[in-house]
């Protein structure tokens, strides 16, 4: 194209190249006679055919016709044996097929499926799944040295529903599918104000572990969960390096914000500590509650301080459903700010 062009005596520095939408059109178009048409004194279309000329005389062995269409585009169609060769190609390569360098010198850490225990591993999780998979193994087609990991929310209410649920209805806690239906009964318990009080100080004993009955539970449900984790990744072809736990990012994001609420990063609120997101366009969000415990937020800092220390990463990358996108929003903003080191580092795919 740029020889066609120089003979042509038009000079250019960029070509664009596009794929049609509509194949009927060429498999690469250009609108370059377009666009220097008017530099020329000729018309889109008269340069678009002394154009084709000059690349008729020029034409690669790889294209089998050019064609001018509609106002002045050129189109290019490339031979049956273009294809072929790039089929036998692939063929040969088998899974090495696209594998390149240009992300050797990076070190990325990917977050997906993220199921919790005490509930069921669904159709989400699943999707999750493959998607954090495909994207993992096109990151590490690249060169860049890659870390899976999970992360699960064994503590928090969900927990404290289900515990309560196995205690109130006296399921079987040796059972999996016991504690999917104690969650369920526990999640539509915590409607009476009653049974929500005594869900919300079961969630307390649990960050605590200061009731011994509640402990055995907890390990118990705890420990169906994860084996059975393993055993739906096995069966997907998908492993981890490393499993990450709300009971550990806890305590590590509750002590980040409560350091940084004299930097002015967060500010306390009726007993609680939030992030003021309407200082930068975002939502406000509670990042330790009123009782003292960190939420979801405050874990996901702490989630990040863990990851740097295990992996020191050049870029964090989570895979979560849309739903969660505003949320993440918030915690990257507030990360940025607690660790100004990590901003441009990290990235939430959902």
């Amino acid at each position: 194209m740029r020889r066609s062009l120089t003979e042509l005596s038009i000079e250019v520095e960029n070509i664009s190249l596009e794929r049609p939408a509509n194949l009927s059109y060429g498999d690469y178009s250009s609108n370059v006679a377009m666009v220097f048409a008017k530099q020329t004194g000729q018309s889109p279309k008269g340069l678009a055919e002394k154009l084709l000329q000059k690349l008729n005389e020029n034409k690669l062995p790889q294209v089998s016709r050019i064609e001018t269409a509609g106002p002045g585009f050129v189109n290019f169609y490339l031979s049956k044996d273009f294809f072929l060769e790039a089929i036998l190609k692939i063929l040969g390569e088998e899974k090495k097929w696209g594998e390149n360098k240009n992300l050797s010198k990076q070190k990325i850490i990917i977050e997906y499926t993220q199921p919790n225990p005490f509930k069921e591993f669904h159709l989400g999780h699943l999707v999750n799944n493959i998607i954090g998979e495909a994207i993992s193994r096109l990151i590490e087609a690249q060169g860049a040295k890659v870390k899976r990991v999970t992360y699960h929310g064994d503590v928090g209410l969900h927990v404290a529903k289900a515990i309560w649920a196995m205690e109130a209805h006296k399921l079987d806690p040796n059972k999996l599918s016991e504690w999917g239906r104690a969650y369920s009964l526990g999640e539509r318990a915590y409607r009476d104000s009653e049974i929500k009080g005594e869900i919300d100080e079961i969630n307390i004993k649990i960050y605590e572990k200061s009731d011994q009955e509640i402990n055995k539970l907890y390990e118990k449900g705890r420990g169906l969960s994860l084996r059975n984790f393993k055993e739906v990744w096995e069966r997907l072809g998908s492993s981890f390096d490393e499993s990450f736990f709300e009971s550990q990012t806890g305590e590590v994001g509750k002590a980040l914000v409560e350091k940084n609420i004299p930097k002015n990063i967060f500010e306390k609120s009726e007993q609680a500590i939030i992030f003021p997101g309407e200082r930068y366009g975002l939502h406000t969000r509670v990042f330790v509650n009123s009782q003292g415990l960190p939420t979801y937020e405050a874990k996901d800092l702490g989630l990040l301080k863990l990851k740097e220390k295990f992996f020191n990463f050049d870029k964090s990358i989570a895979i979560t459903d849309i739903e969660q996108a505003e949320y993440y929003k918030v915690v990257m903003k507030a990360a940025e700010l607690v660790f100004p080191e990590l901003k441009g580092k990290i990235e939430h795919l959902s």
